[in-house]
């Protein structure tokens, strides 16, 4: 294998100028899912933070360490935005010295500022669980995976921010300065940085978000709740199938020093796996702040309503001293399946389905065709009796309304 190489050593160790392109390595595909995520990530930490400030005014520390984030992923999401303009995606022997210089220096803060995203998203995440365990031992586990992703994240920032002593030497490769980790010239230095930080990654991404599925099998989790925790662990477990075939990639290529030492070619699926993967957990971790919000201006623009009308005749066949009598007639059909629709007087008085049945057949068709829908039709000009109209309107997002209309007589 390359132990004991260096780096520049292994610079033209194998021709691959004949490979093909990937589809990740053209700049439109790395421009245009890297700035679609950024903005997407960007809009949903925000709006999760006006609500969390100005909207419940329950800030916590889970918001403090979301917007840190949110600094470092504007960072890094920027960095791989312009990174093609340096030569992300293409060799990098043929790249003039002043171009790999420049493109040295934006992968030094992009992969430095990736570091600290995927630390800071899962410290906010964590300190999220906080206000969901407030007691048992689900606290204390929280409070573990705190202090562990806490010293694992500072040990590596530190190591990517300061790969070197001075920190140029990373970028310049200055044989008087002293690099290690991410910046080491050793290949197998190099390469066991960058595979160990990727694999504790992994591993913490599936702690993370596997701490919240208990509360699924909680009895007393209402079903709101199991749902929001379904979409939750989905997009975790899309979260760790990017970490794991980032850490494939990395694998693949020896952290882009096999065949042959090629960062631009080699390391451009790598870090686009990267800029999606910190995007997605920052949106994992921002969707339950905001959602029940978004849900309720979602119901009030996309209304649902049902609308009944009902039309209520008062009655003119009894007299005024019985009360305001309200009388609906018997359909055709009601008719034959002997069933009578009736409405309740105010009053009290006898109810028309009571004294209908009292009356012989022939009485009940004459009763019937003296009804004021009856007469309407066969005279349109007549005086008309007072009638009341009833609408009830039902919505999702607005509750219910209703409404009465009354017309007296002519």
């Amino acid at each position: 294998m390359a132990q004991g190489k260096t780096t520049l050593s292994l610079l033209d160790n194998y021709n691959n100028l004949d490979d093909p392109v990937p589809s990740w390595n053209r700049p439109e595909v790395i421009e245009g899912v890297s700035v679609s995520m950024l903005c997407l990530s960007s809009i949903c930490v925000l709006y999760r933070l006006y609500i969390r400030l100005y909207v419940v005014r329950a800030r916590g520390w889970d918001d403090f360490f979301v917007l840190l984030y949110l600094i470092t992923g504007l960072l890094a999401g920027i960095s791989v935005c312009i990174s093609p303009r340096y030569g992300l995606g293409r060799h990098f022997i043929q790249l003039e010295p002043s171009g790999m210089l420049a493109y040295l220096k934006i992968f030094y803060v992009t992969n430095a500022s990736y570091i600290m995203s995927t630390t800071l998203i899962k410290i906010s995440l964590l300190f999220q669980y906080l206000r969901v365990y407030r007691n048992g031992h689900m606290r204390s586990i929280c409070i573990v995976m705190i202090v562990i992703v806490s010293a694992w994240g500072s040990a590596f920032s530190f190591m990517a921010w300061v790969p070197c002593f001075p920190v140029s030497g990373f970028w310049t490769f200055d044989a008087r300065a002293k690099c290690y980790g991410f910046g080491s010239r050793d290949v197998s230095e190099f390469y066991a940085s960058y595979v160990s930080h990727t694999a504790i990654n992994t591993v913490l991404d599936m702690i993370v978000f596997a701490i919240p599925v208990p509360l699924y099998f909680q009895r007393d989790t209402v079903r709101r709740t199991k749902l929001g925790l379904v979409g939750l662990v989905t997009m975790g477990a899309i979260v760790n199938g990017l970490t794991i075939w980032r850490l494939i990639t990395i694998v693949g290529h020896r952290a882009t020093t096999s065949p042959t030492f090629d960062p631009t070619w080699y390391g451009a699926i790598s870090i686009l796996l990267g800029s999606v993967e910190a995007n997605i957990a920052s949106i994992c971790a921002s969707v339950p702040i905001f959602w029940p919000s978004l849900k309720a201006r979602l119901d009030q623009i996309f209304v649902t309503r049902e609308i009944t009308i009902t039309l209520n005749r008062r009655s003119t066949r009894f007299s005024d001293d019985a009360g305001d009598t309200i009388e609906l007639q018997r359909t055709a059909s009601e008719n034959r399946d002997n069933k009578w629709s009736r409405c309740p007087s105010r009053a009290g008085s006898e109810s028309s389905e009571t004294m209908l049945a009292e009356l012989a057949p022939a009485a009940k068709r004459t009763q019937h065709y003296m009804d004021d829908f009856i007469l309407d039709q066969a005279d349109p000009l007549r005086k008309r009796g007072a009638f009341v109209v009833e609408s009830e309107i039902k919505s999702g997002g607005l509750g219910r309304q209703k409404s009465k209309r009354s017309r007296s007589k002519d």
